[in-house]
């Protein structure tokens, strides 16, 4: 959905309890996706994000700064390839930075839900047009998880205004679930909607399934592969990511 992608809300932004003192988590990593995106052409589109994130209390700041390698396609108002529209070539360069705040509403101790309000902002910061849209973009979303055990249901529900621009602004939500093996490892699978841009273009509709490794105390390492089912969705794509805790 983004390329910030719900790929990554899913993986990098799964809800935990709250930081009692401040923590900074860099992330970074490799995405890959391949697709025709409603054109007779394919394009490919390599992501690498650098992630920054540091939480405290119940407040979630996050930054992330992506660079882009993408053959074919237009990048639309999420970073992901749009739908019948094409730049042509290769184009490479960094994209546009996407910055959050989220706030935990409820933090698991009551009935272990938890419940995180989340405001993003997407800066035109792409180096051209075939890597981002120009636009500022804002968007509110609200994500939830709980345990059952060792297996955890998560979801996200949000809205994107898309600024000064002709799309139409989209809702958003993820479904998700993931199980835990062991007390370093889970595996995971979940489902990223977005609503069309205008009428001319499908929703996004994808599936991802995934796994989560804790390396040590402060490492863990995140793969993950993704099949899509509309135009405005990858073919196919996959990535793998690393963080870091402070």
């Amino acid at each position: 959905m983004t390329r910030t992608r719900t790929v990554l809300a899913a993986l990098l932004a799964t809800l935990t309890l709250p930081a009692a003192a401040g923590e900074l988590t860099f992330t970074t990593g490799l995405d890959y996706s391949n697709g025709k995106y409603g054109t007779s052409k394919n394009s490919e589109t390599w992501y690498v994000p650098i992630v920054a994130k540091y939480e405290t209390g119940p407040v979630t700041l996050k930054m992330t700064v992506p660079y882009l390698h993408i053959t074919n396609a237009v990048v639309g108002p999420d970073g992901e390839p749009v739908a019948g529209s094409g730049c042509g070539g290769t184009e490479s360069g960094m994209g546009d930075i996407t910055a959050s705040a989220g706030y935990m509403l409820l933090d698991g101790t009551q009935n272990g839900l938890l419940v995180e309000a989340v405001g993003k902002v997407k800066m035109p910061t792409a180096e051209n047009s075939c890597l981002g849209n120009n636009k500022t973009d804002y968007a509110v979303q609200f994500d939830f998880a709980k345990a059952f055990g060792a297996t955890t249901g998560f979801a996200t529900l949000g809205w994107k205004n898309m600024g000064n621009s002709n799309l139409d602004d989209p809702f958003y939500a993820t479904l998700g679930v993931s199980y835990k093996l062991s007390q370093t490892t889970s595996l995971g699978v979940a489902y990223d909607w977005r609503d069309r841009l205008s009428s001319e273009r499908d929703p996004i509709s994808e599936m991802t399934v995934f796994s989560s490794h804790k390396l040590t105390d402060v490492w863990k390492l995140q793969i993950y592969a993704v099949k899509g089912f509309s135009d405005s969705s990858p073919e196919w794509g996959g990535g793998v990511m690393v963080s870091r805790k402070y």
